[in-house]
């Protein structure tokens, strides 16, 4: 990095929409530090998706909550933006839940408020399959629900950030209309750069951009072209949305976990219908960018004609800006 970007990257808040860990109380927490080491400020990690019963996301996240709980001196689970500051001006980092999908809620509306009350500040309407809300990218999309419209309107109440990752098209495309705060796609890429059923429209983008939302770039390779991460490829998706809605709707989700002692392919092996044939899930070795990425594109981000407070909106601002609208602080 140059001296400048360095100094960009070292004051700004750097913030990860959402992390790719395997949801599970066996997972050792430890591994966050690979965040904070490279740089980051705040992560959203998941405990919890459709492929889960609601039951084993109370438990991962009961166990995730309490381990980070525990350890005060290093981490602060935050409610709203604040916490954030205050996280950074003591050199701590900062931590909230998402849950990936609707099954968590198990059909209870009051859900919603409870997994608030425990931290989450982030749900997404389905996990790539329909469910008793919405529609997922990987089937028939039937749109959002009644259930889920009021869904929508509690995570408004509530202070939720509204996720709509891995959801279908048209179920997006309801939820933007019907949410009364700014929606975001925490971990989604521009199908216009690669065509993948997980990555969305041009028409999608301009609706998260109307509500004053942002779109999160994700780090996996499949997702960005044919199992690439190269600085030159991440590049392409967000001039992409830059030049079709603005530098001020574009953050990063990167959706990276570090290496786990968990079987992921055995996982999926388990459950096709979730990660569907020839959706490139199959690919051996799928490569996969997480923070460190940042300051080579930094430089390639200036290099390219992006001002300073562009790169401190992508960074973590314009994600910032969302929350406290959406968690009322």
């Amino acid at each position: 990095m140059t001296a400048a970007t360095q100094k960009l990257f070292t004051d700004a808040l750097v913030w990860d929409a959402h992390a790719g860990v395997f949801p599970s109380p066996q997972v050792d927490l430890n591994l966050l530090d690979h965040w904070q080491q490279q740089g980051a400020s705040y992560l959203s990690i998941n405990v919890g998706f459709d492929v889960m019963d609601w039951q084993d996301t109370l438990a991962t996240l009961a166990a995730y909550r309490n381990w980070i709980l525990a350890r005060p001196e290093r981490f602060v689970l935050v409610g709203d933006t604040t916490d954030i500051d205050h996280a950074r001006a003591e050199g701590k980092f900062a931590l909230s839940f998402d849950i990936e999908g609707m099954n968590a809620l198990d059909g209870n509306l009051d859900m919603v408020g409870v997994y608030h009350a425990l931290g989450v500040r982030q749900m997404l309407f389905a996990y790539n399959l329909n469910n008793a809300a919405a529609g997922g990218c990987h089937d028939d999309d039937r749109g959002l629900s009644e259930f889920g419209r009021a869904v929508v309107h509690e995570m408004n109440r509530v202070g939720m950030i509204v996720d709509c990752s891995h959801a279908g098209h048209r179920t997006t495309l309801d939820i933007m209309q019907e949410s009364d705060m700014p929606v975001v796609f925490s971990h989604s890429n521009p199908t216009a750069v690669w065509d993948h059923q997980r990555n969305i429209h041009d028409d999608q983008i301009r609706a998260c951009a109307d509500t004053d939302g942002v779109i999160g770039l994700n780090g996996m390779g499949i997702f960005l072209g044919d199992n690439d991460i190269s600085i030159d490829t991440m590049l392409r998706h967000l001039h992409h949305v830059s030049d079709l809605v603005g530098a001020r709707h574009i953050g990063f989700g990167f959706d990276y976990s570090p290496a786990l002692d968990i079987d992921i392919g055995a996982i999926l092996a388990t459950r096709p219908d979730f990660w569907p044939a020839g959706q490139q899930y199959e690919t051996r070795g799928i490569k996969h960018a997480g923070p460190e990425l940042l300051p080579p594109l930094i430089d390639a981000m200036a290099a390219s004609g992006f001002g300073d407070d562009d790169i401190r909106g992508f960074l973590g601002e314009n994600f910032r800006r969302v929350a406290a609208q959406a968690w009322h602080a």
